[in-house]
């Protein structure tokens, strides 16, 4: 049952020629966040299983500096069993914000709905008021008997709106801006105006060249080369009061991103068209949506439109995305030999070693749709000898021997990194999975293998992949860093090393042997990037994982993968990591951009 608050602006007086007063028009907007952007809870069973005091299974806003000492140095700690258990697509689901009802009404002090604003104050409980989030009368402060029984804050609003769902310290600058900016086309001092000729009826945001001092970025009137986009056409002020007449609330879709997003896609499909009912049930005209996503949400989006999948293109205005990895990312790749690198809270929830990720990883079919595609390109994986000369590379353009190459019941395509690269049998120094650390809970499993079992899932992943890799929305505006001082694993390059002092000229013997790398024996990894392998004579080097190179935003590069977005402008742009991409100007600005050009699509304007 969806909640139901007040959404018409208290001042209503506008220009007739202008627009219709009050609004009548909805276009809801939803935010899908990327790959870990969505809280998520464990089952009762699973909470049993560990003995854990609480049900949180993951839950990013508690990695901040006032729980260092509890969520994240406990979290750290945890071995990759725990950490196959804790986060299991079958025992986990979205930590959704749960609340009391009254006659099929939203009770915002209600048991149920008192006890869910504690477990998401991610949230804030002082919140401030904004756009169409405003705290009812009488709902200010936390002495719940002084209140009007049905006045809700705004804080309670935004949970019911989902905010609470996903990371709200990654995205609370793009929800509030959103919420914001587009709930006030209109300035809200522009019905004191008698005479309103010669008074501009746009909100001071949305003017071209306004003096106004304040920190909000400009949309209109400015060239979108400063964000990256230097051939997309200027944003005009007719642009933005065309779409004036249309409330815009800001929803945002949290959704387990260790399941497959071709599961999630339907899932969240059912939650829009649900929540376009429940518009149309209040009285409101709402017919479509607008799609703003970062990272993995893009991949969900495109998910979501697919007519096997969400099958929700009619019901979509446009979409907006950011640092989506369209094909993958070779960081997926490296991370699962290597672990995260850095010392941040994220990188040591995540696992900073290869065991650490592979026991979730392996498991999981979302983040094994993080994995490159045979779109993303060939020879991405490659090994260097000590005068950086490529030895081998894969996949390769003409494919493998059919003898090195492990089935799957997805049939590969030749020279596709599901048979060159991800199913190769373990003893192969380059292939993906380390079948030691898949399953350190010691899970059963009917009638397979756990090495049968991912190769399974990699299949599905790559087969998920194929079916979307076509579709894009015919509106589709799209931001990403193509930034060199952020260097990304466009590439994963292993580079040789010799073992000892005396083995200096390793490159040398190598060369002597003529043995092809695909022969050389994988003899232990370390999960950190380092790899011993040996010559058929027995002679043992290094394989050592380099740096990475390429441009990008630390995680997805933009050449190989995000550039190649089907759009109708792209916004390249530097400054910012893949994690806070809505923390930068650019991004923001650019998403506004996109959201006005988006409205513009929808019929019924008047012009």
């Amino acid at each position: 049952m969806e909640g139901e608050f007040h959404l018409t602006p208290v001042d209503t007086e506008q220009r007739e020629t202008v627009f219709i007063a009050p609004p009548n028009r909805v276009i809801p907007v939803i935010f899908l966040p990327g790959v870990m952007g969505s809280n998520l809870r464990m089952s009762r069973a699973r909470k049993a299983d560990l003995q854990s005091k609480d049900d949180i299974a993951w839950r990013p806003d508690n990695l901040g500096a006032s729980t260092l000492l509890t969520n994240v140095r406990k979290t750290a700690y945890l071995s990759p069993r725990e950490r196959q258990m804790k986060l299991d697509p079958d025992e986990t689901e979205v930590d959704y914000y749960r609340y009391t009802e009254d006659q099929g009404r939203f009770d915002p002090s209600g048991t149920l709905s008192r006890q869910s604003d504690t477990r998401h104050s991610n949230v804030p409980d002082i919140l401030r008021d904004v756009g169409l989030l405003t705290s009812d009368h009488a709902s200010i402060g936390l002495d719940f008997s002084k209140k009007h029984p049905n006045a809700a804050t705004a804080a309670q609003k935004a949970r019911w709106r989902g905010w609470s769902e996903i990371s709200f310290g990654d995205y609370s600058r793009a929800l509030s801006t959103l919420e914001g900016r587009l709930n006030r086309i209109i300035s809200s001092s522009y019905g004191q105006y008698r005479d309103k000729t010669g008074h501009n009826p746009l909100d001071v945001s949305w003017i071209s060249n306004s003096s106004n001092n304040s920190q909000l970025v400009f949309v209109t009137g400015a060239s979108p080369k400063q964000w990256g986009a230097p051939n997309a056409a200027v944003l005009e002020e007719k642009d933005v009061l065309r779409v004036a007449n249309c409330l815009y609330p800001v929803h945002a879709m949290g959704y387990n991103w260790l399941q497959s997003n071709a599961v999630s896609a339907k899932k969240t499909a059912a939650r829009i068209r649900n929540l376009i009912k429940t518009y149309r049930t209040h009285g409101h005209k709402c017919d479509k949506v607008i799609l703003v996503t970062h990272s993995m949400g893009g991949i969900l989006a495109r998910a979501l439109i697919h007519p096997e999948m969400g099958n929700l293109n009619d019901c979509v205005l446009g979409i907006y995305h950011s640092v989506q990895p369209v094909y993958g990312s070779a960081t997926a790749y490296k991370r699962v030999r290597s672990g995260v690198d850095g010392h941040s809270a994220a990188a040591a929830i995540i696992g900073n070693t290869g065991q650490d990720v592979t026991a979730v990883f392996a498991n999981a079919p979302g983040p094994l749709e993080l994995l490159p595609t045979p779109e993303y390109g060939h020879n991405w994986l490659k090994v260097q000898d000590r005068n950086g000369k490529t030895l081998a590379q894969w996949p390769t353009n003409a494919g493998m021997s059919p003898t090195l190459c492990n089935a799957t019941k997805a049939v590969g395509v030749s020279g596709a990194p599901v048979n060159d690269i991800y199913t190769q049998a373990p003893e192969s120094w380059w292939r993906l999975i380390n079948p030691e650390w898949i399953n350190p809970a010691g899970k059963t499993f009917d009638d397979s293998s756990d090495k049968n079992l991912v190769n399974d899932r990699i299949g599905d992943a790559q087969a998920f992949h194929a079916k979307i890799k076509n579709t894009f929305h015919a509106h589709t505006y799209a931001s990403y860093a193509a930034d060199v001082t952020n260097p990304t694993h466009g590439n994963v390059i292993y580079k040789i090393e010799a073992l000892s002092h005396e083995d200096i000229n390793i490159n040398t013997a190598i060369a002597a042997a003529k043995e092809s790398p695909l022969l050389w024996r994988l003899v232990g990894e370390d999960g950190k990037g380092d790899l011993i392998v040996s010559l058929k004579d027995h002679r043992k080097f290094k394989l050592k994982l380099l740096p990475p190179q390429d441009a990008g935003d630390g995680t997805v590069p933009s050449d190989y993968s995000a550039a190649k977005v089907k759009a109708a402008a792209h916004f390249v742009q530097i400054g910012y990591d893949h994690q806070g991409s809505y923390k930068a100007d650019a991004v923001n600005v650019s998403m506004l951009y996109a959201m006005i050009k988006i409205a513009n699509t929808a019929e019924g304007w008047k012009t």
